[in-house]
């Protein structure tokens, strides 16, 4: 009982110190930096060789400094042939092989030390944007998620098209509701807005996960979601629902293997419920976490959405095989579930963390 005791107060003042020195210091930090420092965050500009007539522009952040994946050139492929003016931002430096790559499928390329993250780059190319461009709609995208061919052009020209102040595949509302970063869009109106600029311009870019999602995305939504006239997301369970409708009761009754394990029922569950009943339970359980990852497999199979997030091995949703089995169910055409499972294998979960990285683990650090 005491060492129980003495235990859980160890682990939760390690926590707190991990916390204290790779969150609470890195915000200090940040805070400094642009107290004292003029240094620009961006290394390089360079011009890209892929200019389109049109105004509506896609910033895409991009953090492979081994090369382009296929995922990352499905993305460009897909923008650049619905004429959409790419500004890749890459938070790493690039060999000139890579460099000539991207600068092809480009208008414009801002290189960076990585200064905030994703969410830090967004910040450069907007105000980039703001400074030099006047975009009818800009699209804002990052390379945390697979984006298979097969549809992925017609959820890029519904970004670019939309009539809505706020376009994007899903929405969250886990603990508060919040438009998600990895993929959106926003109008013109919305872009040159009062609210859009300062959240731009005052936001602190920290070397730090909790904040870009504490401050960056959800902070991004509470400053753009008021003033939206009409937000349009594609994928969400009242558009699930009939599809799901549509089922017979046992093969409802097996979609559970299609949830992440935190939110997924014991065996035999489900079989207690009726067919109206079982709708609804699975669509409450795809809205109650961040969708992308509690919807992963239903969407792919029943709507045909191009993306899968990346960790959803990595952050414990599903074992290996659960992904494999599910991936060739849901995308049987796909060549690409080698690249995938070998892909996470090799970053592995946050179980196989050092027990000091399993700490920032368990803080929401990485």
């Amino acid at each position: 009982m005491i060492y129980k005791a003495v235990s859980s107060i160890a682990i939760r003042s390690l926590r707190r110190f991990v916390r204290f020195l790779y969150h609470d210091l890195r915000v200090f930090k940040a805070w400094s930096d642009r107290r004292f420092s003029a240094r620009s965050s961006i290394t390089e500009y360079h011009v890209g060789e892929k200019k389109n007539a049109g105004e509506v522009y896609a910033i895409y952040l991009i953090w492979q400094p081994a090369g382009f994946p296929w995922y990352v050139k499905n993305t460009l492929s897909a923008l650049n042939d619905l004429g959409i003016n790419v500004i890749a931002v890459v938070n790493h430096p690039l060999n000139d092989e890579q460099l000539s790559e991207l600068r092809r499928h480009c208008a414009h390329l801002l290189i960076r030390d990585n200064a905030g993250f994703d969410m830090g780059g967004y910040r450069d190319a907007t105000l980039f944007i703001r400074e030099t461009l006047k975009p009818s709609r800009v699209c804002y995208l990052n390379d945390s998620v697979y984006c298979f061919r097969e549809g992925l052009i017609d959820l890029f020209r519904k970004l670019a098209n939309s009539a809505a102040d706020i376009a994007a595949p899903f929405e969250n509302h886990e603990y508060s509701y919040h438009i998600q970063s990895f993929c959106f869009s926003v109008s013109g109106r919305i872009f040159l807005s009062e609210e859009f600029k300062t959240f731009w311009q005052n936001y602190l870019p920290v070397d730090s996960r909790v904040w870009a999602i504490d401050k960056g995305e959800k902070g991004l939504s509470n400053a753009i979601v008021p003033i939206a006239e009409r937000i349009d997301v594609f994928y969400t369970p009242d558009h699930l629902r009939p599809f799901l409708l549509d089922l017979p009761l046992d093969e409802l009754q097996r979609l559970n293997r299609y949830f992440p394990r935190l939110v997924r029922h014991k065996e035999g569950e489900l079989q207690k419920l009726s067919k109206s009943q079982l709708v609804t339970e699975l669509c409450r359980l795809v809205a109650i976490r961040s969708q992308i990852h509690t919807g992963a497999f239903l969407y792919q199979r029943f709507m045909g959405c191009p993306m899968m997030k990346r960790d959803l091995y990595y952050r414990l949703q599903f074992s290996l095989d659960e992904i494999e089995e599910n991936l060739r169910e849901v995308r049987e055409n796909d060549d690409h579930f080698g690249d995938i499972l070998a892909d996470m294998q090799k970053k592995g979960t946050g179980r196989d963390l050092s027990y000091w990285n399993m700490a920032k683990f368990a803080e929401g650090l990485l």
